[in-house]
């Protein structure tokens, strides 16, 4: 490679997008010259349980390492940037609900992988291929200079139901959604499948809560605005 070109560093996420572009290396269609997943070390472990058991695998064989990298080899920040909480909780400090802003992704998975690339792999300038599909168009940024984002499944005009679909003929079960078990930006159909299939997870998720209300009594996991373990989100 010469100074002039740039690293292709596939960025996966873990959930159904990045199980498609596994696929897609798998097919021979897209080779990156480095692949990474960030450890937030709160990530659901039905995520890790798919990955190890049949993306891994795969990629290996396809001569890929899907590097985990851990957050806290990397971060600078975990929970808190001075007594701000990085995470998009909810508050009624105001008396009613309310959402603090998102940092945690920003410091615990893109500049870990930036720094990870940097310091082990001596990366100068990078494309990242990032998993977002037609549908997510509003989520697409452009940070200009030695990162720049890529879109592989974008530029094959492929949907989201497009990679269950890819991942399915490849003979994978459909992926579970990745998502930290502490992420109050899970709708509550979500919150609800924490609660039936990863039972350990949504337990470290109500410990969580109490220890981030003993900070912060105004704090909550969820817009229900009532304890993780009280809350029934069944209810219309």
């Amino acid at each position: 490679m010469t100074m002039t070109e740039r690293t292709q560093i596939w960025s996966s996420g873990g959930g159904v997008q990045s199980t498609a572009i596994a696929a897609l290396i798998c097919q021979g269609e897209l080779m990156p010259d480095l692949a990474v997943i960030a450890d937030t070390e709160r990530e659901l472990s039905t995520t890790w349980d798919y990955l190890d058991k049949w993306v891994m695998p795969a990629l290996e064989r396809a001569g890929v390492t899907l590097h985990r990298v851990a957050k806290s080899d990397y971060a600078t920040v975990d929970l808190y940037r001075n007594d701000d909480i990085l995470i998009p909780a909810f508050t009624t400090e105001s008396g009613s609900i309310g959402k603090l802003p998102t940092y945690c992704s920003n410091e615990w998975k893109q500049r870990v992988i930036r720094r990870w690339a940097s310091k082990e792999h001596g990366v100068k300038k990078a494309n990242m291929w990032i998993g977002y599909t037609i549908d997510e168009l509003n989520r697409l940024t452009q940070p200009m200079g030695k990162w720049e984002n890529v879109y592989p499944l974008i530029n094959r005009r492929m949907t989201r139901g497009d990679c269950i679909a890819l991942v399915k003929r490849m003979g994978w079960p459909g992926p579970p959604r990745s998502s930290c078990y502490i992420c109050p930006n899970k709708p509550h159909h979500e919150w609800e499948w924490q609660r039936a299939h990863a039972p350990a997870d949504h337990q470290k998720a109500i410990a969580f809560e109490a220890e981030m209300q003993k900070h912060d009594p105004d704090l909550w996991l969820t817009d229900t605005g009532k304890p993780l373990a009280e809350s029934d989100f069944n209810q219309p």
